[in-house]
């Protein structure tokens, strides 16, 4: 049976911990990590789920002590070796495109597979095929039209505009008319991916 969120939950007023936390997930097993994290009362500003706070909440639910800075680098082996060889393997995907990930500690670099993962993005190939694209631009959409229409498109935008229906006067434009449907994003760590959605 299905445990109904608790009712500050749904407003957004109050998140789950401890007891009650662990007892609402043992309830809701079916559902994904991303629709468990939310209906925990785990949700960023931009409405998406706050997965580092979750599973701190959770840590701290099963009395499992918090790693503090000296003993990262251990916890990040431990939990790498605890992947599967697929997971292990998409894992070092992301690493070898994103570099920026080997400072990122076990817990962020589970949330963005995460945040993959119902993407629909779960093997290093998937993520290798899909990954186009990253930015810390305040604008990163329009940042991710301009470096499509000069760089894979090879189209000056005001002289060749006509020849690309896809291509309109101003890159938010751009994207938020055409390549916003072609492409997913994710914010992560103050860089926005963006992924392809053929993939």
């Amino acid at each position: 049976m299905t445990t109904a969120p608790h009712s500050d939950i749904a407003t957004g007023l109050e998140r789950l911990v401890g007891d009650e936390l662990l007892a609402f997930m043992k309830g809701n097993e079916s559902m994904s990590k991303t629709e468990m994290c939310l209906a925990c009362g785990y949700v960023r500003d931009t409405g998406k789920p706050a997965f580092t706070d979750w599973y701190e909440a959770i840590l701290e639910a099963r009395n499992i002590p918090m790693n503090d800075n000296t003993s990262s680098t251990q916890s990040g082996a431990d939990w790498y070796d605890s992947l599967s060889d697929q997971d292990r393997e998409l894992y070092d995907m992301i690493e070898d495109i994103c570099p920026e990930f080997s400072k990122l500690d076990a817990t962020e670099c589970q949330e963005f597979m995460d945040e993959l993962s119902e993407n629909g993005i779960t093997t290093a190939e998937q993520f290798e095929s899909a990954y186009f694209y990253q930015t810390d631009e305040y604008n990163a959409e329009l940042a991710f039209a301009e470096y499509y229409v000069h760089d894979i498109a090879c189209v000056d935008q005001f002289a060749d505009a006509g020849m690309l229906s896809m291509i309109v006067i101003d890159y938010q434009a751009t994207w938020d008319r055409n390549l916003c449907y072609d492409f997913f994003t994710i914010e992560f760590d103050g860089e926005t991916y963006f992924f392809t959605n053929n993939f």
